[in-house]
């Protein structure tokens, strides 16, 4: 055999011989004080992102929610005329002016709108000689109209002012129709609960103490009318025609 055939054939052994693992099978742990610092203080981050998708509305969930409109419909405002009686500058007559107040308006608002005027009754040459404290009460009974007035006030008011507070008194509670007993056909007057004589035009001097008294007998102080030709025609109750005697 030759020698490179010799060296060829052992050339595998002696590489086995030389790879070969140790008989020794103990183990020598590492010191960490003798590894490189770059591998002993190695860290690890680990970051994690969470992300959240909404997901739409479920029909029906009561946590979803929802906007709506509305349109709120106010009703009207309920409003009653009323007719008011001023007198004309410093005059006896008087003038009607029309008034809207709130439905069903009571005695005590009908006097307040006389007693109070509002601004635009003197922008319009009107005034007012009812007094605040002149009138202590009004009552309705049977369609007829008791108005208190006050003692004190009568000591304090004379007798012009006076004339023409009554005349705007009856006329414009004469023309008023009361929520629970109809309209008011007549009015009297009063002082610590007895008859109070005043002065009525279509008596020519004063009335009786107490005496009723209706639209006409001061109707002749209303500018632009005259009592005496103004008349009232009732229709005829029956349907047959009148008969002609001969």
């Amino acid at each position: 055999m030759s020698l490179r055939l010799a060296l060829c054939v052992a050339a595998p052994t002696l590489l086995l011989v030389a790879c070969a693992i140790p008989t020794d099978e103990t183990t020598t742990p590492l010191d960490p004080d003798g590894l490189p610092p770059a591998i002993v203080n190695t860290t690890t981050t680990t970051t994690t992102t969470t992300t959240t998708i909404p997901e739409p509305p479920v029909s029906g969930d009561s946590s979803v929610a929802t906007t709506t409109s509305s349109t709120t419909t106010l009703p009207p405002t309920l409003t009653a005329p009323v007719v008011l009686y001023y007198t004309i500058g410093s005059t006896d007559a008087v003038r009607p002016l029309q008034r809207e107040l709130a439905a069903d308006p009571t005695l005590t608002e009908l006097i307040a709108q006389l007693s109070s005027p509002l601004p635009d009754v003197a922008e319009l040459g009107l005034r007012s000689s009812v007094r605040p404290d002149l009138i202590e009460s009004v009552t309705v009974d049977r369609g007829t109209a008791t108005v208190a007035l006050n003692p004190g006030e009568l000591d304090r008011i004379s007798d012009t002012p006076l004339r023409r507070a009554i005349s705007q008194l009856v006329l414009t509670l004469t023309s008023f129709r009361t929520p629970d007993q109809g309209a008011i056909g007549t009015v009297r007057f009063e002082t610590d609960g007895e008859g109070f004589a005043v002065d009525v035009p279509a008596f020519g001097g004063q009335s009786d103490p107490g005496e009723p008294l209706a639209f006409t007998d001061f109707a002749s102080l209303v500018a632009g009318t005259n009592a005496s030709t103004t008349t009232t025609t009732e229709p005829p109750t029956s349907t047959e025609p009148p008969t002609t005697a001969a």
